[in-house]
């Protein structure tokens, strides 16, 4: 019954999502174990729906909910009027009561035109843990392309409106060697998952990041400043798919 939990009806975050969730949080208790989370603080933002958090609760965990848009907390709220939540945009500067000993961070960073301050607020969260997850793009070097949903012919290019950014400055795609920079420049041990049971569909985690990246020049031959703009997360450009990792707090 539980791992029912982790299938939405809503079509919004139904369908290829429930699969997806399933594989993120199957790895997580393949690297933590179910018994972890017994009497944890567990923190779960862009929880969309809360499927992930409503699930963790049923392995004895005490969840805490963010999202940035009323009707996800809404429904939230609707599933379990007792649920504690917060709205928040975490493409600014947020905090709320901290010490939590995990934050449950999916499919968030690429919606994010500062994804690098909302990293460093959510690790201000946790005593511990935090489980992250995100695209990517494919270039080996520490480089990041701004997502500029304008540039898309049809204005926007998620299935939903609630799939991608909130924020009009758009999202962010950064490679991994630009996120595992800011890992440490935050101070935290990490470990990457490239592993094959995460894929599902076209979310894949297995690809290698090894491309040459060719840095665009002006008329003179001099090189242009990031960031340097896409229209999509998974613009076949430059799209590295996906990458999962688990930080640790010393």
């Amino acid at each position: 019954m539980s791992l029912e939990l982790l299938e939405e009806k809503n079509d919004i975050f139904g369908g290829t999502f429930n699969e997806w969730r399933k594989k993120r949080v199957g790895k997580v208790e393949e690297i933590f174990g179910k018994n972890w989370f017994k009497e944890k603080s567990v923190l779960e933002v862009a929880a969309g729906f809360g499927n992930i958090g409503f699930y963790l609760q049923t392995l004895g965990a005490d969840v805490t909910f963010t999202d940035c848009r009323n009707e996800c907390i809404d429904e939230i709220k609707r599933k379990d009027i007792n649920a504690k939540t917060y709205t928040l945009d975490h493409d600014t500067k947020w905090e709320i009561p901290p010490n939590f000993d995990m934050v449950i961070h999916f499919g968030l960073s690429y919606n994010l035109y500062n994804w690098k301050r909302d990293l460093k607020c959510s690790l201000n969260q946790t005593k511990k843990y935090m489980v992250y997850e995100t695209a990517v793009n494919k270039f080996k070097e520490d480089i990041s392309f701004s997502i500029n949903l304008n540039n898309s012919p049809t204005g926007r290019v998620y299935g939903h409106e609630y799939h991608g950014p909130a924020n009009p400055q758009g999202g962010s795609l950064p490679s991994v060697s630009a996120i595992e920079k800011e890992f440490e420049r935050n101070r935290v041990e990490y470990q990457r998952f490239d592993d094959i049971n995460l894929n599902i569909d076209n979310l894949i985690y297995t690809n290698p990041c090894d491309s040459n990246f060719i840095y665009p020049k002006d008329s003179e031959g001099n090189t242009l400043p990031e960031p340097y703009e896409i229209d999509s997360f998974d613009n076949e450009y430059v799209s590295g798919n996906r990458k999962f990792w688990v930080l640790t707090k010393p």
